[in-house]
């Protein structure tokens, strides 16, 4: 169980900006409301409005981003705000409120995907991924025995549910784009661009469902325990754009298979594997294909998507990882990771730290007993066991006082902030 949410529980007004497309901020509300904790919402645009339709206290900033330091500084004063939530601490608008917050020492936390998976998703007080405060935290107690001790509930995440909550996010998104006009979307892409995708993505969900399965299990019992996997990751996340020195996929890409052709032994093999989540915004298979043929290795070089991630990496020599979460994975299942990126498990006694060019030859082994030291106390500093779009155990494990609720805040229209609409 994440240690931030004590913290948040501490607060007496919390602030919600963006949270995952859906219900998951309005049920998390109404869990902070049960524990006397009063909820306020900003929208940034209509999905934002629609999927706060349910929390009472909601503002629609309609103003530009310039105008957005001042909107949300007078806000966090006015309505006497002690926390901020977000989902995504690096998003441009989370970040300005980051700011803000902490110049008037305002707890800002985040939630993200989970660095555990399945099963968890990440909570974490003043940021996540690299931005993390895990490893001064673990360096200070990584030398004691864990205390922790799992009870972790399987978590069904609805995939269903999820497309069908972008699908309506979306849809608002537009019906409204008139009143949010000046907002930016940090994905970088419009919203007909957006459904597009999503289409194609479902598209291509349903075809490699009918190819891949077949392709995949005659490639491990062909080459198991003869290839290393490379995970791509979703081309303009924040993963890729932030915590990665090159800021492109395609060039980690390109590097990879060239460092691979040159150095690796002519016996083993690559496997590409594409992020599920990136399915409809790109597709690889050129680029791998030219890339291959002209390094000499068409016939080492592999390029899954759905495919059943555990069973790739248990039957790999090693992997290799920008700074995907998924790196954590593969060292739970005790394949050597090495980390092109910057990632908090990415610790000499976790992670291969020579170059990747020696990497192929000799990737070394995972120290079982630290990796399940760190993953233990990174369960215990960040994860909460539940899913944004499946059901939250983790909220059922603090008691109801509903005794101790706050009597409503009475305002009106008129005394919403409305700076730089």
């Amino acid at each position: 169980m994440s240690i931030h949410v004590n913290n948040l529980l501490l607060s007496e007004r919390v602030l919600l900006l963006q949270g995952p497309m859906g219900d998951f901020f309005t049920n998390f509300s109404t869990w902070l409301n049960s524990h006397g904790i009063q909820c306020f919402k900003v929208n940034f645009n209509g999905g934002d409005q629609f999927d706060s339709r349910h929390i009472e206290y909601s503002f629609d900033y309609t103003g530009t981003y310039v105008d957005f330091s001042a909107w949300i500084d007078h806000l966090l004063i006015t309505h006497k705000i002690d926390a901020v939530v977000c989902f995504g601490d690096c998003r441009k608008y989370h970040q300005t409120a980051k700011q803000v917050a902490s110049k008037h020492k305002i707890k800002f936390f985040a939630f993200e995907e989970g660095y555990i998976r399945p099963n968890y998703i990440t909570f974490e007080q003043d940021g996540v991924n690299f931005f993390s405060n895990f490893l001064t935290h673990f360096q200070a107690t990584n030398t004691k025995v864990s205390r922790i001790r799992e009870n972790t509930q399987v978590i069904k995440s609805s995939y269903s549910l999820k497309v069908m909550s972008v699908i309506i996010y979306y849809f608002f998104m537009l019906m409204f784009s008139w009143k949010y006009s000046h907002y930016k979307h940090h994905r970088q892409m419009g919203v007909w661009t957006e459904l597009y995708y999503w289409i194609w993505a479902g598209i291509r969900r349903i075809k490699n469902a009918c190819i891949e399965k077949t392709k995949f299990n005659c490639f491990i019992s062909t080459y198991k325990k003869r290839y290393f996997v490379f995970a791509l990751q979703v081309h303009n996340d924040f993963q890729i754009r932030t915590h990665s020195e090159l800021k492109c996929m395609k060039k980690y890409i390109q590097l990879v298979i060239e460092d691979f052709a040159h150095h690796a032994d002519p016996y083993h093999h690559l496997v590409l594997k594409h992020h599920p989540m990136d399915r409809g915004y790109r597709n690889y298979a050129r680029l791998i294909h030219r890339l291959a043929k002209k390094h000499g290795v068409e016939e080492r070089i592999h390029y899954f998507c759905d495919i059943h991630l555990p069973t790739l990496l248990k039957h790999g020599l090693g992997f290799v990882a920008v700074n995907s979460t998924t790196g954590i994975q593969a060292l739970y299942h005790q394949i050597p990771v090495k980390v092109l990126g910057h990632a908090l498990y990415n610790l000499p006694k976790l992670t291969n730290q020579r170059p990747l060019s020696k990497f192929w030859r000799n990737p070394g082994k995972v120290d079982q007993v630290y990796f399940k030291k760190f993953r233990e106390n990174l369960i215990e500093y960040s994860q909460l066991n539940g899913s944004f779009y499946g059901n939250s155990p983790w909220m059922e494990q603090y008691s109801i006082k509903p005794s101790t609720i706050n009597q409503p805040v009475q305002t009106t229209l008129e005394e919403q902030v409305n700076i730089g609409s």
